[in-house]
C-alpha cells in the first residue's frame, strides 16, 4: 500500500495527521525506544558545502507570514489565499496514482510528484507548475512505499525523501536536497529494520536542520489516521550537507513537536493515560495531563510559551475529539479546552486536520458527517470562521 506524507510546512507545521485516534496496545509505563537512527550506505559521498549554500542561508526579514493554503478538493489541488480565494490549480490525486501527488507544501506553493516519470513540480500562485528536477527511486517504481518534501527555511530548497521496504520490511530511506539553482542529488541512503522505526518521513526542515519521523509500518489499528502521523516513536535531526543523524529527540516516549528555541514536548501513557512532557533545552519538565487515553496534534505556538493539542476517543457515532490549550509556565498548568468533545462519523471527527497559522488562529478541516471546509479557529475563544470549501489540508503556505 503505499502512503504518501505531506511534510514540511516550516517550523509550526507537523505531519499531515488526524485528530483522531487509532486502536493502540496500552501502555503502563513510558516506552523507551530504540536509539537506532539509521546506517548511512557508503555512496554516494555526502554532497559538499558549495552546492548547498543557498539552501542553508537564513531567510531575509526573519520566518515569512503565511500567504495561502494548499488544499484538496474533488480530484484536484487548489492553492488558496488566505481569504479563501482560489489563486491556482492541477490535476492530482492520492489514489489511483494517475496523475501527480502532492508530497509536500511551502513558501514556493504546493509540490507535486509524477511516480510514472520521476517529474517534481511546485505549483505557486499562477501559472503551470514549474519544473524542479526528476528523481527516480532507486529499485524501480514499484518499490517506492511512501514519498515526503520538506521545504527548507528560506524557501530555496527542499528535502525529498523516497522510501522502499524489501525482505522482513526492513526499510531503505532515500534522502535528496535540491532548489533553485541546485540539481536533485543524494545525500545519504539509510537503511532500518521495521522493528527500529521503518523508514523515515521528511517532516520539517527548520534552522537547526531537517526533522525525520517513522514509526513501524504494518501496525494495524483502526480510526481516522495511521499512527505514525499522530505522534512518531522515533524523530532525529539530520545535517543537510553531510546526511548525519542525531540521536532521538524524545529518548522515552514519543515524539510530539518541537519549538524554535528547541523546547521539546514528548507523549507517554498513550493509550491509558496520556501526558505531555515538556522540556526546554537545559531545564526542567512541565507535565500536562489531558485526562485522556489519546492525544497528539501537539503544537508549540507564539515560540514554547502556549501549546494547543487533541484529545480522542472512541464512540458510538465514531470518535469523540476535543481541542484544547495550555499556557506554558507553571509545573502543572491548567488546560483549556476550546472545542469540546465532538462526535464524527465512522473515519473522522469534527477535527479532522488542522495547521498552526501564525500564533492565534488554527487552520482547520471541519469534517464529520457534515460537508468539509478550511476554517479559521480562535486560540483564545475556539469560535471558528469558514474560509472555503476543502476536501482536505495539504498545509499553510
Amino acid at each position: 500500500m503505499r502512503r504518501f506524507w505531506i511534510g514540511g510546512i516550516g517550523p509550526i507545521a507537523l505531519v499531515l495527521a488526524s485528530c483522531g485516534s487509532a486502536t493502540q496496545t496500552p501502555t503502563a509505563s513510558p516506552t523507551s525506544h530504540p536509539a537506532s537512527t539509521g546506517t548511512p550506505a557508503p555512496t554516494p559521498s555526502p554532497t559538499p558545502a558549495g552546492p548547498l549554500a543557498a539552501c542553508l542561508t537564513a531567510p531575509s526579514g526573519g520566518t515569512s507570514a503565511p500567504w495561502g493554503f494548499g488544499v484538496t478538493e474533488g480530484s484536484q489541488v487548489e492553492v488558496l489565499s488566505t481569504s479563501g480565494t482560489v489563486l491556482n490549480t492541477a490535476a492530482a490525486a492520492t489514489y489511483p496514482i494517475t496523475v501527480p501527488v502532492p508530497v509536500g507544501v511551502g513558501q514556493a506553493g504546493i509540490y507535486l510528484y509524477d511516480e510514472s516519470t520521476g517529474e517534481l513540480t511546485v505549483l505557486g500562485k499562477s501559472g503551470a507548475a514549474q519544473d524542479l528536477g526528476t528523481i527516480t527511486p532507486t529499485g524501480g517504481w514499484n518499490g517506492a512505499d511512501s514519498i515526503s518534501l520538506a521545504e527548507s527555511p528560506n524557501g530555496q530548497c527542499w528535502v525529498f525523501v523516497v522510501n522502499s521496504y524489501g525482505t522482513n520490511q526492513a526499510a531503505t530511506s532515500q534522502i535528496y536536497v535540491g532548489g533553485t539553482g541546485v540539481a536533485p542529488t543524494l545525500v545519504t541512503t539509510l537503511t532500518r529494520s521495521n522493528t527500529a522505526g521503518g523508514g523515515y518521513q521528511a517532516l520539517r526542515w527548520d534552522a537547526s536542520g531537517v526533522l525525520l519521523g517513522a514509526d513501524p509500518t504494518g501496525v494495524g489499528g483502526a480510526g481516522p489516521f495511521i499512527g505514525e502521523g499522530y505522534s512518531l516513536s522515533t524523530v532525529v535531526r539530520m545535517d543537510p550537507q553531510t546526511g548525519a543523524l542525531s540521536s532521538p529527540l524524545c529518548s522515552s516516549g514519543r515524539f510530539a513537536d518541537e519549538a524554535a528555541d528547541g523546547t521539546l514536548a514528548c507523549l507517554t501513557g498513550v493509550g491509558t493515560d496520556t501526558k505531555i512532557l515538556v522540556t526546554p533545552p537545559g531545564g526542567s519538565t512541565t507535565t500536562i495531563d489531558t485526562g485522556s487515553d489519546t492525544a497528539g496534534l501537539v503544537s508549540f505556538v507564539g515560540g514554547s510559551s502556549f501549546l494547543t493539542y487533541c484529545t480522542s476517543a472512541a464512540a458510538s457515532s465514531g470518535w469523540s475529539e476535543a481541542l484544547l490549550s495550555v499556557a506554558l509556565g507553571g509545573s502543572s498548568p491548567p488546560p483549556t479546552t476550546l472545542i469540546p468533545d465532538s462526535a464524527g462519523d465512522e473515519f473522522d471527527g469534527s477535527l479532522a486536520w488542522f495547521r498552526l497559522v501564525g500564533t492565534t488562529s488554527i487552520a482547520e478541516i471541519l469534517g464529520g458527517s457534515g460537508p468539509t471546509s478550511l476554517a479559521e479557529v480562535n486560540l483564545t475563544t475556539g469560535q471558528a470562521t469558514d474560509i472555503a470549501r476543502a476536501d482536505s489540508l495539504l498545509g499553510v503556505l
